[in-house]
């Protein structure tokens, strides 16, 4: 039986995906013991990947808004071509929109059919995406659509450190196209780019420092998530009608 688009069996496989990302389990283990509360050891060189992709230091980032998208759909050297199962053939689901939109959306990472279509939130999810938008008013092209990442790794996880570095990156992409609102998807997105939660202000607007200064945020459910659990849809729409508040006139 179909579900969304998908087996039983594949919604039943992403729904544990994403219990386990909720409830902060970011690493996959093994059956061989691990210390972990063993400080890191330092990586010698002879530890490091010989053909790992280095993501490029803050300060080597395109510093216009065309030449970084241009980077983000092209570059070899981007995190995401680090990791396993990735490959130069696969098609990264690159940003789209213009610079100073009233809302930049922000996901955190493409589902298998945006890889495929080379663009963000496409199929049911992207269906879902499109009435949320309606629903304060919005269309696809009055908004700018993003993700931390263009690549979608192993399982839909990454790593804590991973996250970091696409945070920073996502930061000096905000600077670029100076969004006068964000609108974070997920919870991954939430906590890289918040990392901090105000338990008193948990569904509100929040300030988003940036490499150019601060913006307005709200962040709630992927359509994903919400897909496979309608329940939800209600706490969403509350956060939607903040955002529809706060959105300039």
């Amino acid at each position: 039986m179909d579900f969304a688009g998908e087996s039983q069996i594949e919604v039943s496989v992403d729904t544990l995906i994403d219990w386990w990302d909720l409830a902060g389990v970011t690493q996959a283990v093994s059956e061989i013991p691990v210390n972990w509360l063993q400080p890191p050891r330092p990586a010698a060189i002879s530890d490091m990947p010989v053909e790992r992709a280095v993501q490029l230091p803050t300060a080597s980032w395109p510093d216009t808004l065309e030449a970084f998208q241009g980077w983000l759909a092209t570059d070899m050297g981007l995190l995401e071509m680090s990791w396993p199962q990735l490959s130069s053939r696969t098609r990264r689901a690159v940003p789209t929109g213009e610079a100073a939109p009233t809302l930049m959306v922000i996901s955190d990472m493409p589902d298998p059919e945006d890889n495929e279509a080379g663009t963000l939130l496409n199929g049911e999810a992207g269906r879902l995406f499109d009435a949320m938008m309606a629903a304060v008013g919005l269309k696809r092209s009055d908004i700018y659509l993003s993700s931390l990442a263009v690549l979608r790794p192993a399982g839909g996880i990454f790593s804590d450190s991973d996250a970091a570095q696409l945070a920073d990156r996502m930061r000096h992409h905000i600077a670029l196209v100076g969004p006068r609102r964000l609108l974070l998807l997920g919870d991954k997105t939430k906590h890289a780019l918040l990392q901090t939660v105000d338990a008193g202000n948990a569904i509100g607007l929040r300030p988003l420092n940036h490499k150019g200064g601060s913006v307005d945020s709200i962040a709630t459910l992927h359509p994903r998530l919400l897909l496979k659990q309608p329940a939800a849809k209600m706490g969403c729409w509350r956060q939607l009608q903040l955002l529809i508040e706060a959105l300039p006139a």
